[in-house]
């Protein structure tokens, strides 16, 4: 059985005091985390951490390729912006026009 790392007790790594769970918000994201009750050290939770990173990545943009399958275009997404958005095979998404040079994808859910 795997062990849950937010449900682990963690000391702080600068005045090995104890921490205590802290919902953080980071650039607009609920982030779970822990902060030291001594000297107010803060970490993230690595999962969080990871997701905060991809998404700043992908507000930057991320290239993708236009493809051809039968008689429409396909755009693939990259397989861990799919798991970020849970999306799986045959899930639909909304796609709006934003401007002339703009889509919106819009995940339900």
């Amino acid at each position: 059985m795997k062990r849950d790392l937010w449900d682990a007790a963690h000391k702080c790594t600068k005045c090995n005091s104890l921490m205590k769970k802290k919902t953080l918000v980071i650039e607009g994201i609920d982030a779970r985390g822990w902060e030291c009750t001594k000297c107010k050290d803060m970490v993230l939770h690595p999962e969080d951490a990871q997701r905060i990173l991809l998404l700043s990545k992908l507000k930057k943009g991320i290239p993708v390729t236009v493809g051809e399958l039968g008689n429409s275009f396909v755009v693939r997404i990259p397989k861990e912006i799919a798991e970020l958005y849970k999306l799986s095979k045959g899930e639909q998404i909304m796609m709006k026009a934003e401007n002339d040079r703009k889509i919106e994808l819009e995940v339900s859910g």
